[in-house]
């Protein structure tokens, strides 16, 4: 399987408030896998809002939540203060040492999870490396991009025109929403 076709999620959401996260649970799905930055808060932010914690202590009760992240782990262990949940900081992906360590945290298998981000780069492609379906959402605050995202998403726009060339359909489906919100 080429690249480019390893960075096609399995669907799109605005937001991690737009997720049908009742359909995944008839689905099967057990755990989710969220990125931190710019997926739950922005990078530019310290600290998760009342409105993340509750959507994230809602989902505690049907799911097993694990936060990936690639940054630091002051960065990820200040902004989870105020949240029960395990992490993982500095996960390298796409590698897949991060999926690794973050199936070792849940009583779910490959098929019974999902990886929920904002970069095709990272948390789409990896989770697709590693076995595991993935959400892609709207960057929550682009603008707050850290200089190695700046750079993935450059490389983001090219696979996205080699998607929308060789397969327009999964594009249409997939990524043409994400592509319009920025």
């Amino acid at each position: 399987m080429a690249v480019y076709q390893k960075c096609i999620p399995h669907a799109y959401h605005a937001s991690i408030f737009e997720i049908p996260y009742q359909n995944l649970k008839q689905q099967g799905i057990k755990s989710l896998f969220f990125d931190l930055d710019n997926t739950i808060i922005a990078y530019d932010d310290q600290e998760l809002k009342k409105k993340h914690i509750d959507l994230l202590n809602k989902l505690k009760k049907d799911f097993q939540i694990v936060v990936i992240s690639n940054t630091n782990y002051k960065r990820v262990t200040k902004a989870l203060t105020n949240l029960d949940v395990p992490y993982i900081w500095y996960a390298k992906k796409p590698l897949k040492f991060g999926f690794k360590k973050a199936m070792k945290m849940v009583d779910s298998t490959k098929e019974e999870t999902i990886v929920i981000g904002d970069q095709l780069m990272t948390d789409i492609y990896g989770g697709t490396r590693f076995g595991i379906k993935s959400i892609l959402i709207r960057s929550v605050k682009r603008k707050s991009d850290h200089k190695i995202t700046q750079f993935n998403r450059k490389v983001e726009k090219i696979i996205i025109k080699k998607i929308k060339r060789k397969l327009p359909d999964l594009y249409e489906e997939r990524l043409k929403a994400y592509v319009d919100d920025h």
